[in-house]
């Protein structure tokens, strides 16, 4: 089991709030913006505010049964998921911090927070964990602006004692070919390296891309390898995204990244993509079920392969990193370190 070194409590209780029990990271992404209204309807301009609140909202109370955590968005998630009810109180809750940003690829792409929306805030709003997603190629033009929006978020989560999930996107540049075969095997092996490159960082967690392809029997083979090869990089917990792929498909990519250190899953339209875009009652009833079930597939599959992350101290070493009046200095503003 992969811990850190130096345990913050409110960086760990935010990690025991979003897994499971024994945990394991069973987290439902449902922080789609217009790719989720383009579901709800062919003509997304016909779907408002309101409606794609209220899908969100029908989605979270049938799904909230075999999760540990959902990861929403503020515009139309985090606030309607809580004040609804439909969130129940011993479901974790993560959020995104970016903006929407999915334009065609360039060598110019860089990740953008959302405006007036921010760590700060999350917190005041109970979130446990802000996650980000980080367009990322080091040979691009805007590498190092990136590493920098990475670095100051980590000392602002910091400031806060709330962890920091990275999500490392790599995606092609102008003239590139991604059906091309250099080009995926290229890609398996950026996603490897950004996540170790994004360790190195100080965040708390990753959301990592499937570093491969599963369609034939070497692909998983090396799958499994590059999986390998990401964990033997990373010192702390990683969870596999979906990218939309359809349910099998992704069902084999979780046995494969738990098998080789993963710790679960945070995954959206893979689950939940029928329930969202069926507009028969009836049928989007049969959907939720159906979804509830490939969370309850996913579940158990990584309680059976996966690594937990459950970090705990006990007698000494417990003494020894919280002794007596710890909390003297621990996130003391300046001015209230001066009183008494």
């Amino acid at each position: 089991m992969k811990t850190q070194q130096n345990i913050d409590p409110g960086k760990l209780r935010s990690f025991q709030r979003v897994t499971t029990a024994d945990g394991f990271f069973l987290i439902c992404a449902l922080d789609h913006l217009s790719d989720f209204q383009e579901l709800l309807d062919p003509d997304p301009l016909t779907v408002d505010y309101r409606r794609t609140g209220e899908a969100k909202i029908g989605i979270v109370r049938s799904l909230a049964c075999e999760c540990s955590g959902f990861l929403l968005d503020a515009r139309y998630g985090l606030a309607q998921v809580i004040a609804s009810g439909a969130l129940p109180g011993s479901i974790g809750l993560m959020a995104s911090i970016e903006d929407e940003d999915y334009k065609p690829a360039t060598v110019q792409r860089k990740t953008r927070f959302r405006e007036n929306w921010s760590v700060r805030q999350m917190k005041l709003l109970g979130i446990d964990v802000c996650k980000l997603l980080w367009f990322y190629r080091p040979d691009s033009e805007v590498a190092e602006h990136q590493r920098e929006v990475v670095r100051a978020l980590v000392g602002e989560c910091a400031e806060y004692s709330i962890p920091l999930v990275v999500e490392p996107i790599w995606f092609p540049l102008e003239g590139e070919d991604p059906k091309s075969e250099d080009w995926k095997q290229r890609r398996v092996r950026g996603i490897v390296e950004s996540a170790h490159e994004v360790n190195s960082f100080g965040v708390e967690m990753l959301k990592v891309e499937f570093p491969g392809y599963v369609e034939t029997e070497e692909g998983r083979v090396k799958a499994q390898e590059a999986c390998r090869q990401l964990d033997a990089g990373v010192s702390v917990p990683w969870v596999l995204l979906s990218a939309g792929v359809g349910y099998e498909g992704f069902k084999t990519q979780v046995e494969i990244a738990c098998r080789e250190g993963g710790s679960g899953f945070m995954a959206g339209r893979s689950i939940w993509r029928d329930a969202a875009s069926t507009h028969d009652p009836a049928k989007r009833e049969s959907a939720a079920k159906e979804a509830v079930r490939r969370l309850s597939e996913l579940g158990a599959l990584t309680r059976k392969y996966g690594r937990p992350f459950a970090p705990r101290l006990e007698g000494g070493d417990l003494a020894q990193a919280f002794p007596e009046y710890w909390y003297a200095n621990w996130h003391r503003s300046p001015a209230s370190m001066t009183d008494g």
